[in-house]
């Protein structure tokens, strides 16, 4: 018994092994998953809280636009300001008041005025406001303002020399002479009298006006649960990021300053590079995820920030709970096995109630252990009927779906995974049903976004039983990821396939274009042949780089215009054959290098560099040598006139059985008879020409 002991021991271990990294691999999945689920939803809040920002802004400009197009304020600018060098033309005390009337009735309607009026001061005194609209003329002398308006000097004259007369600007928040932040706008007054081309600035609306909850309030998200959830502005001040709006810590706005050399600062990363998602500390040092955005027209960066012990709490705890899971399991298999070995030592009459017992323990032991193996599997599984019910499904299914697991039997695959997807494997499905072969499939999916979902998926009938009726057992895999890569792999590779052509083509200036004929014979070739997608491209590539070992060769050899002498010959036909050498530490999709080893290989086994013979030789390579002999053929060189297509093939004729294997040279010549062969080559003969 302790041999079997020992053996039951070891798959017990086996097995806890492979469930706890099943559980790890499975929570490291859901924890990216849930990652990348709070990156969709904070980007939304960033987008609409941003967006709410720049509705704000926008409305401030509305309200100077509107005075600044009031026909009866240009009329009266006009009136009472004096133009080059003239005196006004009704300088009349009546009309300056209608104006700072209508400023004074615009500001107390829009926020355009102080928060608290200035006390009573003596005539000969001017109050300090903070908060006020006024006219400017345009040698920036002030028409006419509202009562609290700020004098126009320092940062506010700064800021209207700055501005071109004939455009809008955004004066940055500032604290002056109260504790709440300024912000200024200035908007032109635009008029054209009849027979002028172009319009004129006959003076500037200047709105400067305190930031308060109006403002703030729409970094606000509406509806908003997350605890530790914050939107806020920043700017770059000096070295420092400068916070402009109210923070969480109780800090006010443009209080709070932090070195831009802060370590792991997310609100640095916002700065550099709005618009991504971050992840790091805040300004009170804690660990976060965030988004940025750019506020248009502003110096500002807007942050939405989320703790990331909050954002993953959910992960941690189903974790925890998979973990805890397991522990259970492990020690009920534990006992499990304690007691069967335990009663592997009682008496013979009790061996029957044992075995009973021991064989119904261990079918829910193994139900439960397969069910909690089904969902630790990285992979969406299910299993569905011909009329697409599901009937099974893992958790990662419930995850892929968001459903309940338990909720998933009965419901319609084409309801859980919508009509393109749901539609697809439905239609499979019925097939293997009908078949009773297993298959599998990769499905491309394009989605509302414009982006392209790539899955394979494996289906397999699942004969009826008493308990279960039946259906097909599907898995998916998403291979998305895996599909860009190897696309963007192919581009590189192409590209460099194509540079090395260009560099042989530069050295042999006889042979230019020869590698790009070779490639589109084979293709034909290849095609007509039957090779399959993959070997037709193989050998597409093979053929681009067919004069490789020219690289090696002497330009002299290759323009020379008499024929080559032996050893000449030996030095050409020495640099080709080592021409693979140099491609050997590129990753090719197929045989591409096994491809050009060979294309001097003949059938009858006097071919070089190994002497191969008969099946010995890839078609691919006996491909690419047909297809460079024809295109050799009836090229011109410089020591004899190119062949006709009638001589080529008589040539190619003679060489079945010596050189080439007669399935590709007839392959080959069924193209030119019957496929259009002959004028296709004509026509890329003479595109080439022009």
């Amino acid at each position: 018994m302790r041999p079997r002991i020992w053996v039951a021991v070891a798959i017990l271990l086996a097995t806890v092994c492979v469930a706890l990294y099943g559980a790890y691999v499975l929570t490291e999945r859901e924890r990216a998953r849930d990652v990348q689920l709070l990156q969709t939803r904070m980007t939304v809040v960033a987008d609409s809280r941003a967006d709410a920002i720049g509705r704000w802004l926008e409305g401030q400009y509305d309200i100077l636009d509107g005075l600044a197009d009031n026909a009866s304020l240009q009329i009266y600018i006009k009136v009472v300001s004096a133009s080059d060098g003239e005196e006004p033309l009704d300088p009349d005390p009546a009309n300056l008041t209608y104006l700072r009337t209508l400023l004074e009735a615009t500001a107390s309607r829009s926020g355009f005025q102080p928060r608290v009026r200035s006390p009573s001061l003596p005539a000969n005194v001017r109050p300090l406001g903070d908060a006020g609209i006024a006219l400017i003329g345009p040698q920036g002398d002030v028409i006419v303002a509202t009562a609290g308006m700020p004098p126009l000097e320092g940062r506010i004259a700064a800021f209207l020399d700055q501005v071109p007369q004939s455009e809008r600007g955004l004066l940055d928040l500032s604290i002056k002479t109260t504790e709440t932040p300024q912000l200024g706008f200035v908007v032109p007054v635009l008029t054209q009298e009849p027979g002028e081309a172009t319009s004129r600035v006959i003076a500037r609306v200047l709105g400067v006006r305190s930031v308060g909850t109006d403002f703030y309030d729409t970094l606000a998200q509406p509806g908003a649960t997350a605890q530790t959830a914050e939107s806020y502005l920043i700017r770059q001040k000096g070295g420092k990021v400068e916070y402009l709006t109210p923070l969480k810590d109780g800090s006010r706005p443009l209080t709070k300053r932090l070195a831009l050399n802060t370590a792991n600062l997310v609100d640095v990363d916002a700065l550099s590079s709005p618009g991504r998602f971050h992840s790091g500390r805040d300004y009170a040092a804690r660990a976060v995820f965030a988004v940025s955005r750019e506020i248009p027209g502003t110096p500002w960066a807007l942050v939405h920030k989320i703790e990331r012990a909050e954002a993953l709490a959910a992960t941690d705890d189903r974790r925890n709970a998979l973990m805890a899971g397991m522990a259970l399991l492990i020690v009920t298999l534990a006992a499990a096995f304690v007691i069967v070995w335990r009663y592997a030592t009682s008496l013979r009459a009790e061996e029957a109630a044992r075995q009973y017992k021991l064989s119904s323990e261990r079918f829910a032991a193994l139900s439960e252990l397969l069910d909690t193996l089904m969902d630790s599997q990285p992979l969406p599984i299910f299993v569905t009927t011909a009329s697409g019910e599901i009937t099974f499904a893992n958790q990662r299914m419930a995850d892929l779906t968001q459903v309940p697991k338990e909720e998933l039997p009965g419901r319609s695959l084409l309801g859980m995974l919508g009509q393109q997807k749901g539609g697809r494997y439905l239609e499979i499905a019925r097939q293997v049903l009908e078949s009773g072969q297993p298959r599998t499939e990769l499905s491309r999916f394009r989605l509302e976004e414009g982006e392209e979902l790539v899955w394979r998926s494996y289906h397999a009938r699942l004969s009826a039983t008493a308990e279960h009726p039946g259906g097909v057992l599907t898995s998916i895999e998403d291979l998305t990821d895996l599909a860009h890569e190897r696309a963007r792999r192919e581009r590189n590779t192409s590209q460099l396939i194509e540079t090395l052509v260009g560099l042989v083509d530069e050295r042999d200036p006889d042979s230019a274009h020869q590698s790009r004929y070779v490639a589109w014979i084979a293709r034909k070739i290849a095609q007509e042949a039957g090779l399959d997608a993959s070997m037709v491209e193989a050998t597409v590539q093979a053929a681009r780089l067919v004069n490789i070992g020219k690289i090696r060769v002497p330009r002299s050899l290759l323009t020379k215009q008499d024929r080559l002498t032996q050893d000449e010959l030996r030095t050409v036909h020495q640099a080709l054959d080592d021409g693979p050498e140099i491609l050997k530490d590129i990753s090719f999709e197929g045989p591409v290098l096994e491809t050009l080893r060979q294309i001097n290989e003949r059938v009858d086994g006097r071919g070089r560099p190994l002497g191969l013979q008969g099946d010995q030789i890839l078609l691919s390579a006996q491909t690419v040598a047909l297809a460079n002999t024809f295109v050799a053929l009836v090229s011109p060189r410089a020591f004899r006139d190119g062949k006709t297509l009638e001589e080529a093939e008589s040539i190619l004729l003679e060489e079945i059985g010596r050189r080439f294997d007669k399935r590709i040279v007839f392959a080959f010549l069924s193209y030119l008879a019957n496929k259009g062969g002959r004028d296709d080559w004509s026509r890329m003969v003479d595109a080439e020409s022009v």
